[in-house]
């Protein structure tokens, strides 16, 4: 994926430019709209689920004898809008709200760590250069190679059954995240380095600090929204992989992640169970992409469309 970086007088325009974005398209604006309502239900998981007259309480009266949901549709009905979890009576609707806040926490926290990481490491590389920029390549290359997988199944099972696994996770996915931000980063610097405007910071007297906060930073937010609105979906999805193998959120926290994996044992009989935390999955991941994919033209000074 390649971002030009902006010209200062596009740069200024960066507001207007993502609401041209959002606007371009149908699907762009259906999508925006999904991420802000999923993004509300995470926010305000216990007002909603106070409206429903529910909680993440179990409760076995609303199970038949076999242990699955008593009616149809997995317990589907008008006090339980997403029908009930298999065994346990949970409220799903309940399981899925307050899922989404643990997805889109981890996600959104992870895609900041990583962001703000990668801007750092990529402007230094590249304004810089030397020695320091070979330390960053290199660093950013072992790192994309290692399977963090792995790392995490290890760190799992060394960590406290207490310890609070959403900041383990966040941690992680962002210390991995951040080579793929830097290259990207690295490029646009490397390519401002050769603008006039910062040969005239140079001349003037300016130190790397002021080049880096008044010259560089500011025509580097096209690239770096961008990325990061394409990194939420991989940080999401990352965060419900390892919640399904059980590496990630333990319980009685809930997660989109593990409620999908506990799903995946009722399939064949309750097959409602695994719908609507799947569904939610795949709509958060489609809208981000989608959204993403549209601020990329909007903010790519070739299509025109951040002049």
């Amino acid at each position: 994926m390649s971002v030009p970086a902006l010209p200062p007088s596009a740069a200024r325009s960066l507001p207007a430019a993502v609401w041209r974005a959002v606007r371009s398209g149908r699907w762009t604006s259906v999508c925006a709209v999904l991420i802000v309502v999923i993004v509300l239900l995470a926010a305000a998981a216990d007002l909603f689920v106070l409206a429903e007259g529910q909680s993440l309480t179990p409760d076995i009266g609303t199970l038949g004898p076999t242990g699955l949901p008593a009616g149809r549709l997995g317990g589907l009905s008008g006090t339980h809008w997403f029908g009930v979890e298999p065994l346990t009576g949970v409220d799903l609707f309940a399981l899925v709200a307050h899922g989404a806040r643990t997805s889109l926490l981890v996600g959104l926290g992870a895609t900041a760590l990583g962001t703000v990481l990668g801007v750092v490491a990529g402007v230094s590389a590249g304004y810089l250069g030397g020695w320091w920029d070979r330390v960053v390549t290199w660093t950013a290359d072992v790192i994309l190679g290692f399977p963090y997988l792995i790392f995490m199944i290890a760190l799992g099972a060394v960590l406290p059954v207490d310890f609070p696994r959403q900041v383990t996770l966040i941690a992680v996915l962002g210390l991995f995240g951040w080579p793929r931000v830097a290259r990207i980063v690295r490029a646009q610097t490397l390519s401002l380095a050769q603008r006039d405007f910062v040969a005239a910071a140079r001349v003037v007297g300016a130190g790397p600090w002021h080049v880096f906060t008044k010259e560089l930073l500011p025509n580097l937010w096209a690239p770096v929204i961008v990325v990061a609105s394409l990194t939420v979906p991989s940080m999401i999805g990352s965060e419900a992989a390892l919640s399904f193998l059980g590496v990630g959120v333990l319980p009685p926290t809930p997660s989109w992640g593990r409620t999908i994996s506990a799903a995946i044992d009722f399939f064949e009989t309750d097959p409602m169970y695994l719908v609507f935390p799947g569904l939610l999955l795949f709509l958060i991941t489609l809208a981000f992409n989608v959204v993403g994919d549209a601020l990329r033209d909007a903010l790519d000074p070739r299509s025109g469309g951040a002049a």
